[in-house]
């Protein structure tokens, strides 16, 4: 996998990765003459590996402006969770210049990141209950006029909680492609590349296109996935959808491809099936926090094997 630098060269994942490492070994304390001399050797490697290290530097001097919250997601950890923050490090490194951007809001609100592999639960000042899945963007913004959360990416699970402001202010969820409002309900949101999709599993959520003037009403137990212009038909809500919360993957009839799909909103790991076993019928409760045990479960289940390469997992016969 590669990122992009600013002057439009690629920038592999794994050197990304070492920047990171350096940028972070770098918070935890001065560096000692051997550190410093191998940092020095390690950026003149090449050229690739100097770009990575400017855009360390650049996330360096930009975290001093990011919101508390979110500095301290990157930078207040202990050592323990090293891991975790490094995928933190790497989703702010990855950014595009003007996603840094973002993070910066005149009005009043908080910002909630979680990195790939991280989860989250919050509870907000009004007590409504929000969790956050793998590699989630999240700002909140109330106001006198309305509780909005806006999904930048990612997806959300969301129990509201009755407002005890005068008047009640809706509690409104913003993706790209359209405003949704709550009506005492629990409901999960999730943005795809192109769309969004909204899952009630009870009362009810009313749905505004951001590029149509269209509006739908999305009940208990069930489902849509809607565009900017356009909705497309309801589906069945299912609870299994939020297995993500306890760290599960529920499979009932899953395409394998859509299966490696899911596992790779969890780990940097890249993994693959052989296209001629896309469509294979996958079923089962896997963990996405462990992907060597849901590999392993998942070739002993389906009669499958796994094959490590120079681009990654391999799924085949």
């Amino acid at each position: 996998m590669h990122d992009v630098s600013a002057n439009g060269e690629p920038i592999a994942q794994a050197v990304l990765a070492q920047a990171a490492s350096w940028l972070l070994l770098m918070q935890e304390g001065p560096l000692s003459p051997a550190q410093q001399a191998e940092l020095e050797r390690w950026r003149h490697l090449a050229p690739e590996h100097e770009r990575a290290w400017k855009r360390a530097q650049s996330l360096l001097a930009r975290l001093g402006t990011l919101p508390p919250a979110l500095a301290r997601q990157t930078l207040d950890r202990p050592a323990a969770s090293r891991r975790t923050v490094l995928r933190g490090l790497l989703v702010l490194m990855g950014a595009a210049p003007l996603g840094w951007w973002l993070w910066q809001r005149s009005s009043a609100g908080t910002d909630y990141l979680t990195a790939l592999g991280e989860r989250r639960d919050l509870v907000l000042e009004d007590g409504t209950q929000v969790s956050l899945n793998s590699d989630t963007a999240l700002a909140v913004r109330f106001t006198a006029e309305q509780r909005l959360l806006h999904l930048r990416r990612g997806e959300l699970y969301i129990a509201t909680a009755a407002d005890r402001h005068a008047p009640p202010r809706p509690l409104r969820v913003q993706s790209e492609q359209g405003l949704m409002q709550a009506l005492g309900t629990r409901f999960s949101v999730r943005q795809l590349p192109q769309e969004t999709l909204l899952a009630v599993y009870e009362g009810a959520v009313r749905v505004q296109l951001a590029g149509a003037p269209q509006e739908e009403t999305i009940h208990a137990g069930q489902q849509i996935r809607f565009g900017r212009d356009r909705f497309g038909p309801l589906e069945t809500a299912r609870d299994t959808s939020l297995a993500w919360r306890n760290g599960l993957l529920v499979a009932d009839d899953m395409p394998l491809q859509q299966w490696t799909q899911e596992l790779m909103r969890y780990s940097a790991q890249s993994l693959a099936c052989d296209p001629a076993l896309a469509n294979l019928r996958v079923s089962g409760t896997f963990p996405l926090d462990d992907l060597p045990l849901a590999l392993a479960m998942l070739t002993k289940s389906h009669g499958l094997r796994v094959q490590a390469g120079a681009n990654g997992v391999v799924i085949g016969r």
